[in-house]
Formats: C-alpha cells, structure tokens, sequence
C-alpha cells in the first residue's frame, strides 16, 4: 500500500500532504496554544517568544510553518542524494503525521528550530562525501549545530553527530576537529559576549545551568498511553533502522556512507534523549526524523517490503488510536 503511494506520484503526494497537515493542524488554529515554555529552552528560543506572542494564533503559524519545513527539507536530503526518488514525498508526509498526530504538541516548541537546523547540518554533512578538504562544510554543519543549541540547549549533545560522521567518512585529520569545535562554540562566544555587554552575563551562565542541574531521564508527566506509543516508536525506529543499513550494504559507497549519516543522528540522540534531563514526551520527537528517512529508504530500496509496510501501517494506526483516546 505505502509503495504504491509512493508511485502517485509527486502531485497527488503533495495534495495528500496538504489534506493531512489540513486535519490535523486545523484544531491548533481554532484553539491556539500558547508557546511551550521549558527549562531546556534556549536564549534564542525566549526571544523568539517573545517577538511572534503579540497576537495568540502568530506562534501556532510559526510552529506549522516549522514543521513544514522540516518535512520539505528532508523529502529534499533524501531526493538529492539519492535515497529515494524525486517524485517519492513519502517522508515528508511521514514526518507531517509524527510531529503532527499528537494534538499536546500542536504548538511551538524549542525542538522546532533546533530540528531544522540540525537537518542544515546532517545536509552539510552529507556533502563531504567526495570533498578533499572538506573545512567549509564541517565548519557550517558544526555551526548549525551551535545555533541549535541556542533553541533546545540539549542538542549541544549533538556535536556528537559530527564526530561520528568523522568515523564513517574516515576522516583522521586534526584540522576537521578543532574546525568542528570553532565553529560549534561561536554561538555561544556571541552569547556570552552579548550577556558581558548587556551587563546580564551572571544571569545567562545561571540559565544556561539551571537547563542542565537535573540531567538523566525525565520521565515526569508520562501517561500509561505515552508510554505505550513510545515502546512502539523504539521498536518500529529499531527495525526501520536496522533494515535500512541491510538494505543499503550492497548500493553504491555514496548511497550507504550517506544514508550512514542519518542513521548516526539516532546514537547521537540517545545522550540528548538520557542525559538531557528534558522532558521526554517532548525531547523524543527527534527520533521521528531519522525515523521518517529510514521508512521511506526501505520502502525506495527494498523489492519485497510488504510486511515492513504493513508493521509501519499498524504504528499509524496505533497513534491515530491513541489520538483519540488521550
């Protein structure tokens, strides 16, 4: 059934895409939430509050107009190195329905832009592949990554990702590593520098703390319901995955290096997600980016994906069920 979605092609996709974002974020915009306001927030997070509040359904348009872009952005990673076919907007439409079937979370939230600038960097990071001297591209992904942290401060984890890039590219070199650490601290050389001068350093070092004084696993608040549709996105995360890097062993050194890439944003998470101390029913919805991709991988690449397709169908399922119970 999704592979024979994923052959509609692109026009009727997108008009499908267009009719789930429609019914889902539909009841966000009758009954406009206010900003999600955590300990994990960062400073360039407060400001953006801050700015779009004036007029309650401004921040609902921005988180919509976010998780939009995210979609696009990674139907495009996909499509332009060759995991998937142009006309397959497959992932997009499974990325929409993740961020998007938990009514709680139909609002703006830090994870937002933090996403979209982490799904800049593994972009960037993708492009090394065949670059010599690939410093501009690791000094942008690094950077995107420093900006990012400045949302949803625990993605400062995320440098982890670029490390682990480094080992499936193999590349050894000093100077990618101390790049990677100069362009990942500039963010934060700006921050402190604007708080030196603003006379609030003390309070921003005080923030910035606080955002990190509980780390571990944050279970609080979590439902016997969030429970159970985070067991299953665990499982179907760890098959997809696990399929995907089967599937992409005998393509081309492009495609798997590549595909590799994404496949490091779920490690490099697991400190974010256990380390943090951020709310799990929040920080979680970082799985659902390389979740999406590995789907929709599987379903381009493999021949026979009929019981794959009906076990993803059976987790959207289950999510659309607990929609409506919770």
């Amino acid at each position: 059934m999704l592979r024979r979605i994923s052959r509609l092609g692109f026009f009727i996709q997108f008009l499908l895409f267009i009719a789930i974002g429609t019914l889902l974020w539909l009841p966000a915009f009758i009954e406009p939430q206010q900003p999600l306001r955590i300990v994990s927030e960062g400073p360039l997070y407060v400001l953006l509050v801050q700015v779009i509040s004036w007029w309650p359904v401004i921040p609902t348009l921005v988180a919509l107009l976010l998780t939009i872009s995210l979609c696009l952005l990674l139907y495009y990673i996909g499509s332009v190195n060759d995991i998937h076919s142009r006309d397959n907007f497959l992932s997009a439409i499974f990325l929409l329905f993740f961020l998007s079937w938990n009514p709680a979370l139909l609002l703006l939230h830090p994870l937002l832009p933090a996403s979209l600038l982490l799904l800049f960097a593994i972009h960037t990071l993708m492009r090394i592949y065949g670059q010599q001297d690939p410093l501009r591209q690791v000094f942008s992904a690094s950077l995107s990554i420093g900006i990012a942290s400045l949302f949803y401060f625990p993605s400062v984890y995320l440098l982890l990702l670029i490390w682990f890039s480094f080992m499936t590219y193999r590349i050894t070199t000093w100077r990618e590593w101390i790049i990677t650490l100069i362009g990942y601290l500039i963010p934060f050389v700006y921050l402190f520098s604007w708080y030196f001068w603003t006379d609030k350093l003390e309070i921003g070092l005080s923030n910035m703390l606080q955002s990190i004084e509980d780390p571990g696993l944050n279970l609080a608040g979590l439902s016997l319901i969030q429970y159970i549709w985070l067991a299953g996105l665990i499982l179907i995360l760890g098959i997809s995955s696990f399929t995907l890097v089967n599937l992409v062993q005998d393509r081309v050194i492009s495609i798997r290096r590549k595909s590799f890439i994404m496949m490091n944003l779920i490690f490099a998470c697991i400190p974010l997600i256990i380390i943090s101390g951020a709310p799990l029913k929040e920080s979680h919805q970082i799985f659902y980016v390389p979740l999406s991709f590995a789907i929709t991988g599987v379903i381009s690449l493999s021949k026979k994906s009929t019981f794959f397709e009906w076990f993803v169908l059976a987790f959207v399922i289950l999510l659309l069920t607990l929609r409506f119970l919770a």
